[in-house]
């Protein structure tokens, strides 16, 4: 077992809470030395650590609604806790 520690940014617009997640394994894929290739380094090959980084990704991104402040409605305020519903719309989250 291992933890890791990720970083939520947050913003509401419109009524909707957006969450951002972040860590450092998230953008060395894109600003280290892969050339911006996000899932491999060629087409059909993917890099050794994406089960770990999509994995970490759809952890914090259950967790989010559950520790964050979100809703900034007058009538409340806190976390969601278990009532929240996810979109999930790519293969590595879906």
């Amino acid at each position: 077992d291992r933890t890791e520690t990720v970083r939520f940014f947050h913003c509401y617009k419109r009524g909707v809470d957006r969450v951002f997640v972040d860590h450092p394994m998230f953008l060395e894929k894109v600003w280290g030395k892969t050339g911006a290739k996000l899932y491999g380094p060629t087409t059909g090959d993917d890099y050794r650590d994406n089960q770990l980084r999509f994995c970490l990704l759809c952890l914090a991104a259950l967790e989010a609604p559950r520790v964050l402040n979100l809703n900034n409605s007058e009538y409340f305020s806190g976390p969601y806790g278990e009532n929240v519903v996810f979109v999930a719309n790519d293969w590595h989250t879906g």
